[in-house]
């Protein structure tokens, strides 16, 4: 058993996914944002059957676009056609940019089940400022013993989630950072997928990261980060939900293809607009045996009146954010965890100190939100699947909500939330 001393600032994050029905009467709009699409075919499809339609489509955009040409119609940058696609257990889907008369086409055909206009990727950042120490102190000790009468001490097994592998879906990871210890390592960029390396630019995924992994503020101080990069704070106007769920799709396969599926994790830190096609790859993934911890939002609203994504997937395990007084983080009428019975459990998300990306290989940063909630959860998932050695994705989540301390926190401030605190069962 270890006591561990944790630090830490206050910043929040929330990369927002806005994903809507399609809209034939702005398909003719010149803005990448307004031409991409992603086309969720029928769950009975087969992987030949995906790859058939996929060339089917690209022969349809080509067809009018020798049409345009033909009739000099030809203007700036014409729709590139399919872009990526995706299979995850029997979700198939496909993502591009596509003028009307394809999309029609494309909306016609017998195979595809619904078509979903992808919407930008928006980023919010609040003030930093200072405060006392507490995360891991609260996930490691009985109520009310934390976090004051324990001045941040950390109690936790040497196994420290060795051997698992959290994928962390978000703006990058800075795996350069010696917190780190050389246990993260570059997996995927939907942004530039051909590229074998990419860099955190905004800092919100090395702080999700460096909760669940790293050596000073971790919860599974040897587990191993694999970074899935799907916003970037240059590029992120030009960021759709194509490319999160290109990223989804990149992590559970990777998953699966590696056979961690009882070994990994996926910490989705993300606040995200209803989107069918997110709510389907993550439950499907479940189903292949990929668990995926969910932020529950920052909007200080109901979750189901909210109706985000991937919060609203029915197999998303979702996490709302407390403060070191017990009490469900507010921020402010308009900023604060979301509520309701679709959050599964509660964890510390209010001033946490992680890793940040100032000078690359030492830098921290303090942050606040939902978005820091859930990779503590994620963390525990990992440390409490080597500790204790849980396969399926059930076994994990009802192993976090048997451990969880009950009725610690201030009820009246959950407003529907369940009165459970994460908690790794090593505290006193």
């Amino acid at each position: 058993m270890h006591i561990f001393r944790n630090l830490y600032f206050l910043g929040l994050l929330v990369p927002l996914v806005s994903s809507i029905p399609i809209d034939q009467s702005q398909t003719q709009a010149s803005n990448k944002v307004e031409r991409d699409y992603i086309i969720v075919l029928k769950n009975n499809i087969s992987k030949r059957e995906l790859l058939s339609h996929t060339v089917w489509a690209r022969e349809i955009n080509a067809k009018f676009l020798r049409k345009r040409q033909d009739s000099g119609l030809v203007q700036g940058i014409e729709p590139a056609g399919v872009k990526k696609v995706f299979d995850i257990h029997k979700f198939k889907a496909y993502s591009g940019t596509f003028d009307s008369e394809t999309l029609n086409e494309i909306n016609k055909h017998k195979q595809v089940d619904y078509i979903e206009k992808a919407s930008p990727i928006f980023l919010n950042e609040f003030k930093t400022d200072l405060t006392d120490e507490w995360g891991l102190s609260g996930i490691s000790h009985k109520v009310p013993q934390f976090p004051t009468e324990l001045n941040g001490t950390y109690r936790y097994d040497d196994s420290a989630g060795e051997g698992m592998f959290a994928y962390v879906i978000d703006s990058g990871v800075n795996i350069a950072h010696k917190d780190f210890e050389g246990r993260a390592e570059i997996g995927y960029d939907a942004l530039h997928p051909d590229s074998k390396t990419h860099n955190d630019t905004h800092g919100h995924g090395t702080h999700t990261a460096g909760t669940i992994a790293s050596k000073t503020y971790g919860v599974a101080k040897k587990a191993r980060v694999i970074s899935v990069k799907v916003i970037d704070r240059v590029e992120y106007k030009r960021n759709t939900s194509a490319d999160l769920l290109d990223g989804i799709n990149w992590a559970a396969n990777d998953i699966v293809k590696k056979n961690r599926q009882n070994f990994a994790v996926i910490n989705l830190s993300m606040a995200i607009s209803y989107s069918r096609a997110i709510n389907d790859a993550i439950d499907n993934a479940y189903k292949l045996g990929v668990l995926s911890i969910v932020a529950a939002g920052n909007n200080n609203m109901n979750v189901k009146e909210e109706n985000s994504s991937p919060t609203m997937a029915s197999k998303a395990f979702v996490v709302g954010a407390i403060g070191a007084n017990n009490r469900r983080w507010i921020d402010n009428d308009r900023i604060g965890s979301n509520y309701g019975d679709m959050v599964d459990i509660m964890a510390p998300g209010e001033n946490i100190m992680s890793l940040g990306i100032g000078n690359n290989i030492d830098a921290t940063s303090l942050k606040s939100g939902t978005s820091m909630a859930a990779p503590h959860v994620a963390g525990l998932a990992c440390y409490l699947r080597r500790l204790e050695g849980l396969k399926s994705p059930e076994e994990v989540t009802s192993r976090l909500l048997q451990l969880a301390q009950k009725d610690v926190l201030d009820g009246a401030s959950l407003k529907g939330s369940p009165n459970l605190l994460a908690y790794n069962g090593n505290g006193l």
